[in-house]
């Protein structure tokens, strides 16, 4: 969007105080507002705080665009007939509600409900386009738009040895903790998890490391207090070949290296992780859910888990016949690839968003 004459600037919550207010994310502005909306009071001062700042900025936008169907998106659409600007809205039913607090997870009608006064309504399905229909969204107002491989260089592909040796340099350079010793295969398990399949899946790798397998396991942004994990680590003996690092804003260099990802909360990595895994091929073990299901091509749902069980069990196939996986995560990249791609995807938002500057009143 960029390359398209563009401006993009980005509105999210500012998590913890040490983070900064302000960063440039490939060249693009981000600003961070407190406090971070984890219960209902920061989240009606969160609320306050972004209506203040766009009324402020206002005259810098021409669009706003609202990744997520809550009651923030309620708070702005009162204030767009004021503001006279339109405002675009993701509608995802299937999104988790993962990492907020009770009170403010809402279900499907009433995310649609917030949806009733926007400009547009952006939804990836046929059955979330179904429900918007049911709760009363004019069919001009909603736009279809797949979800996609949003690779950022379109050559990502199966890293070369001579990538994957300068992935690994680099992912040294920055902790001498990201080693693994030759003929060691490399599992990463990305994403926010819960404590209970994340737990199932540390201990069915330690079965793995126990039984004589070689294996790191590098456990990725989990969202977790760390002694919950590293106790149960520890007690197995595995504490140096099973390692827990914080969320990584760039994600590229640990697919290149490792021969496996573990996805235990699959919902949090649909839009990125999951997608940026396909592209490079990787294997990858995912747990069950209905978005997951639905973006997998049928032909590979042997490589969802619904129990830790059959986690146990996959995870010793893929051990056992490394190749065979392999093969299979080349064919789910190619698969996808047919199924749409992020320049499609793209245009599709360029128009939307040119659209709406031109017809806010579809």
């Amino acid at each position: 969007m960029k390359r398209s004459d563009m401006d993009i600037t980005v509105l999210t919550a500012r998590w913890h105080s040490s983070w900064p207010e302000f960063f440039l994310c490939r060249e693009v502005p981000v600003f961070r507002l407190l406090p971070g909306p984890n219960n209902h009071w920061n989240e009606n001062h969160f609320q306050k705080n972004c209506l203040a700042w766009i009324t402020k900025h206002l005259a810098n936008f021409d669009c706003i665009y609202v990744d997520r169907s809550d009651s923030l998106l309620s708070s702005i659409t009162s204030k767009a007939s004021k503001w006279k600007v339109p405002v675009i809205a993701r509608f995802a039913p299937d999104d988790t509600g993962f990492g907020l607090c009770n009170g403010l997870k809402i279900n499907q009608l009433a995310m649609a409900e917030h949806c009733r006064r926007c400009s547009y309504v952006v939804c990836s399905s046929p059955r979330a386009h179904r429900l918007l229909i049911s709760q009363g969204i004019s069919e001009p107002k909603i736009v279809r738009i797949p979800d996609c491989d949003w690779d950022r260089s379109s050559g990502i592909s199966s890293a070369t040895s001579e990538q994957k040796t300068a992935a690994s340099k680099a992912l040294f350079e920055m902790s001498s903790d990201f080693v693994a010793p030759a003929r060691t295969a490399v599992v990463v398990h990305l994403g926010i998890s819960e404590a209970k399949p994340l737990r199932a899946v540390i201990k069915s790798v330690c079965d793995l490391l126990d039984a004589g397998g070689l294996v790191r396991m590098w456990i990725i942004g989990h969202g977790l207090p760390p002694n919950m994990l590293h106790d149960l680590i520890k007690s197995r003996g595995w504490h140096r070949e099973i390692l827990l690092f914080d969320s990584f804003d760039d994600l590229q260099e640990l697919v290149q290296v490792a021969d496996l990802a573990i996805i235990s909360n699959p919902e949090e990595t649909l839009q990125y992780s999951l997608p940026l895994i396909a592209q490079a091929s990787l294997p990858a073990i995912i747990l069950d859910c209905s978005g997951a299901r639905a973006w997998l091509p049928s032909s590979h749902h042997s490589q969802l888990y619904s129990s830790d069980l059959m986690f146990d069990e996959k995870l010793n196939d893929w051990f056992s016949h490394r190749a065979s996986w392999q093969n299979l995560a080349a064919t789910l990249r190619q698969s996808l690839r047919r199924i749409g791609s992020a320049e499609e995807s793209a245009q599709k938002w360029l128009s939307l968003f040119r659209e709406s500057c031109i017809d806010p009143t579809p």
